[in-house]
């Protein structure tokens, strides 16, 4: 009897570990559920597209310079997932339905890269698109509502990819106290498994520990200096901001002057803007040398901080990188203005105005793909084979190129709904081209970069972007007057699926030839009852979420200094108990 008992008492040992022996199908299948939600619910989920390239970047060179792949991986979703909504709403209705007697001349391979021709008379740009495919899809309802996820949806993900990479971490109210022993502690990047990236690793923790140090020389040494010095050094600064405005503003000038130059060629040429085949110095010249603007001032601008003697290294790339944007952005809207002003006022033969802002905008985005092709590879291969000496990677200059193209695509959206497609391929383009350069003839960086997928530094360039974007492309939705993309030659004639009212009037129509209470409620939720009140909701819920987070950050603040007030108190009781002799 004692050794039945004793098995027993094992078994029931045995079965009180083991809860699974007790279950039937029915739960244990529930509890088997519960565990792998428990689980997928912690673990992060990692996108497979390209995933194999992004994994041999971060062994070999760190997730640091992984992150502008990431980066550029990201870009390429969201023009992917733009391209298939304005494909299938939008893109195919019009082309199946399109009469292709209408277009007059052969088609050639060319016009793939200048947009005109064939190409220009098709279905590819604003003019060719009606208000309605037959007789009950509304064409022009379903452009202004992609309109609309084009500009505020990427805002949305923008900002939702920025909140995701902007979480607190457990270290950072540590880093202004403990400055040497985080370096040294947690800068190593896990995911190299390259024995020279490993190399260069170390030989970067080292070089970041002697920035610190010379930093705080270097801002000890500026206090010291005399208000003479002081002068000389500020001097200096206004006269590289000087250069930068000269920079700019030659640059803006010289595409004011091709705009102006080409549009006079086309009209003296075939009097008829949007549709003519034109020498290739009349057709290429503005892209060309956009594009070459763009890549050869900013060599300039990167010398100017040698000039204005920062004591940062920080600060010296923050101000560079600033400068760049801005050249970019500056001809962006200088070539943007410049070419409504003079096109609009030239439009000959019935051409339409948001066809040809739509072919310049696809002519840059295709140009500076190629251009940008020819110039990574040229200045970093031929050095290379010529010297067999590897160089480091710009990672700065290489999320310029990126943003500046993506502003470029949302730019040109609205005049050309094939932009998101020609982004996604120039995305893919961007990353293959950078991924070969990297892997072939770059050596892993020696400059230390937050050793993380975080890319909330890269994300602030693209919402950057697109905020500068966003205000102008709302006044082209919601105006008329000011900008019309229809508008021709022809008083009595506009282009376009929104003819000759604005595109917010295509939703107005739309409701109005609904019947009964499906309208009603349409018309309801667009009138100034619902939007004000929700406009003023909004803004009073943005105001407590901020009060919430303003609160927050006090909280952890008045945490830190008692954590810190604790420390220094238990400092003080240990020497008090070795003066005693008890903590000996």
């Amino acid at each position: 009897m004692g050794t039945d008992s004793l098995m027993i008492d094992r078994t029931q040992k045995q079965q009180k570990k083991n809860i699974r022996a007790s279950m039937n199908c029915l739960t244990l299948l529930i509890h088997d559920f519960k565990i792998w939600y428990k689980r997928w619910k912690h673990k992060r989920w990692e996108l497979p597209l390209l995933i194999k390239y992004i994994e041999k970047i971060e062994s070999n060179f760190g997730s640091g310079l992984g992150s502008l792949f990431v980066f550029a991986r990201w870009v390429l979703c969201l023009n992917i997932g733009l391209s298939v909504l304005w494909s299938g709403l939008v893109i195919l209705p019009t082309a199946v339905t399109f009469s292709y007697n209408k277009i007059t001349v052969d088609f050639n391979f060319k016009n793939l890269l200048d947009g005109r021709g064939a190409v220009g008379q098709s279905w590819l740009f604003f003019g060719k698109y009606q208000a309605k495919v037959g007789n009950d899809y509304w064409l022009s309802v379903a452009y202004l509502f992609l309109l609309l996820i084009t500009y505020f949806g990427s805002l949305l993900l923008i900002m939702r990819s920025i909140g995701e990479a902007s979480l607190p971490k457990s270290a950072s109210p540590l880093q202004s106290h403990n400055k040497f022993s985080l370096l040294l502690f947690t800068s190593w990047d896990h995911s190299i498994t390259n024995k020279e990236a490993s190399s260069n690793m170390v030989y970067g923790i080292a070089s970041i520990i002697k920035d610190n140090l010379y930093e705080v020389k270097a801002s000890d040494a500026e206090r010291k200096r005399s208000v003479k010095e002081k002068r000389g050094i500020y001097c200096r600064r206004i006269l590289a901001w000087f250069f930068t405005i000269l920079l700019v503003g030659g640059g803006c000038t010289l595409i004011v002057f091709l705009v102006i130059y080409n549009v006079s060629g086309l009209i003296k040429e075939q009097g008829d803007v949007s549709l003519s085949e034109d020498s290739l110095v009349i057709v290429y010249s503005t892209p060309i040398i956009f594009t070459l603007i763009n890549v050869l001032v900013p060599v300039c601008i990167k010398q100017l901080p040698k000039l204005e003697d920062y004591h940062s290294g920080r600060t010296e790339l923050y101000i560079t990188l600033a400068r760049v944007f801005f050249l970019r952005m500056a001809n962006l809207f200088c070539l943007l203005i410049s070419l409504y002003t003079n096109i609009s006022s030239h439009i000959e033969g019935g051409g339409c105005l948001g066809t040809v802002i739509g072919q310049e905008i696809y002519k840059l985005v295709v140009m500076d793909t190629i251009i940008h092709v020819i110039f990574i590879t040229t200045f970093k291969f031929l050095p290379y084979y010529w010297t067999k000496q590897k160089s480091e990677f710009d990672l700065s200059s290489a999320v310029l190129v990126l943003v500046y193209r993506q502003g470029l695509v949302w730019v040109g959206t609205i005049a050309c709904p094939l932009m998101p497609l020609a982004g996604a391929i120039s995305c893919l383009v961007f990353f293959i081209t950078n991924y070969h350069v990297v892997r072939c003839v770059c050596r892993p960086p020696l400059k230390r970069w937050n050793q993380s997928r975080n890319t909330r530094f890269l994300m602030g360039f693209l919402l950057i972007t697109m905020a500068a974007v966003i205000l102008p492309m709302s006044v082209v939705i919601g105006s008329q007057n000011l900008i019309h993309l229809g508008q021709t030659s022809s008083s009595n004639r506009f282009c376009g699926p929104f003819g000759r009212g604005r595109p917010t009037d295509a939703y107005r129509h739309f409701v109005a030839q609904l019947d009964s209470w499906p309208g009603q409620v349409l018309k309801w939720l667009g009138s100034d009852i619902v939007t004000i009140p929700l406009v003023f909701i909004i803004i009073a819920v943005l105001s407590y979420q901020g009060k919430l987070l303003s609160g927050e950050k006090h909280y952890r603040v008045l945490l830190q200094a008692e954590l810190q007030q604790e420390r220094e108190d238990n400092q003080q009781l240990i020497k008090k108990l070795q003066v005693v002799g008890i903590g000996m």
